[in-house]
């Protein structure tokens, strides 16, 4: 006698399988909130290894026009060098510039800026000690290091609510939900 699978029993493993993917693939989506943090987190990192690699540091008073800084224009933000003379490469291909990052066109999210040390500001640059400033350096160039608190970027989507913290002195940053 031929053993096989009769249409009943196919019929029922078929259901077993769409009930099962119904329950999981909902738990399965993303979430834009954490994606941009992350993303914005990351590119905070990466500017400030850029700053600690490229060490353009040459003693004079003028120094501080070879950092590396990240430029927020409301959610875009690009990564480049004091002087606005080139972008930082993307990590992943090392041929196209890191120009105009929107969080908001990817992500559906808005970026506002928290805390004492960069409400206000749209400007984050980093020295060749890896050492956060805020503002614009080209005002007052050695006033701008954060010592005092967390510079804090809130991450918005709807009800949720991420925070990309970056700390003094040291520029760690971490994300918090």
């Amino acid at each position: 006698m031929k053993k096989a699978f009769t249409m009943l029993e196919l019929i029922f493993v078929i259901v077993i399988i769409g009930i099962l993917a119904a329950v999981i693939i909902p738990n399965t989506r993303s979430n834009p909130t954490a994606e941009a943090a992350t993303k914005l987190m990351a590119h905070l990192r990466y500017t400030q290894h850029l700053a600690l690699v490229d060490d353009k540091y040459d003693g004079t008073a003028n120094a501080y026009k070879n950092r590396w800084q990240v430029r927020f224009n409301n959610n875009t933000y690009s990564i480049v060098n004091e002087n606005n003379t080139s972008y930082a490469t993307s990590p992943s291909d090392r041929q196209s510039p890191m120009k105009d990052i929107d969080l908001n066109e990817d992500y559906g999210v808005t970026v506002t800026f928290q805390g004492t040390q960069c409400l206000g500001q749209s400007i984050i640059s980093f020295d060749y000690l890896g050492r956060p400033f805020v503002g614009d350096l080209s005002v007052s160039p050695y006033n701008n290091l954060m010592t005092d608190d967390d510079c804090e970027i809130e991450i918005s989507y709807g009800a949720e609510t991420a925070t990309v913290a970056i700390e003094p002195e040291t520029g760690y940053a971490s994300v918090s939900f």
